[in-house]
């Protein structure tokens, strides 16, 4: 493993303790600017190029969730309950206004999971566009390095076949093979 890769690595773990997609986005760019710096594609570089894609799609797919629908969005807030306290433009009602404790507890659980779900949805949104963009990047490297190139296209299907990642995946990538 090169200092590329170690930083790859990094962006992973800190996009597992922030939750920000942005760091994703940071590790598959700091891909691709290794590939566009390279002057020489020999059968070594490729591999390379071709470890660093699988290992990213890899650790992406670990936080994909399979679940996540695109057409549930989320809504903002919840239904408050009855109150004569003060309702905030957004239709929300300050919790400290709700008199009864378990009322408040209730509404107060409420809008954290209207929260927490509308943050999920968001980075489940936008870790999709970021492997959108690796599969596209990925299909043109592989159109451009093994189109006529047996032996290329053999190196990645090899490399694909003996990696741990999902049945699902490795016929996603099977299928940006060039014909």
């Amino acid at each position: 493993m090169d200092d590329l890769d170690q930083e790859i690595e990094e962006k992973f773990a800190a996009f597992e303790k922030e939750q920000d997609p942005t760091r994703v986005l940071e590790a598959l760019e700091l891909i691709e600017g290794a590939e566009r710096s390279v002057v020489t594609w020999d059968a070594a570089t490729l591999e390379k190029a071709f470890t660093r894609r699988l290992r990213f799609s890899d650790a992406l797919d670990r936080y994909i969730d399979p679940s996540w629908d695109a057409d549930n969005l989320p809504v903002k807030g919840t239904t408050p309950p009855p109150t004569q306290g003060i309702v905030y433009g957004s239709g929300e009602v300050d919790p400290e206004t709700i008199d009864d404790p378990e009322v408040r507890a209730h509404y107060v659980q409420a809008l954290k999971a209207s929260k927490d779900y509308a943050k999920w949805y968001d980075v489940q949104f936008q870790l999709r566009r970021i492997d959108e963009r690796g599969m596209r990047f990925l299909e043109l490297l592989l159109s451009e390095r093994s189109a006529g190139a047996q032996t290329n296209r053999q190196i990645f299907e090899e490399m694909l076949a003996a990696s741990a990642m999902s049945q699902t995946r490795k016929e996603r990538l099977q299928a940006l093979l060039p014909k």
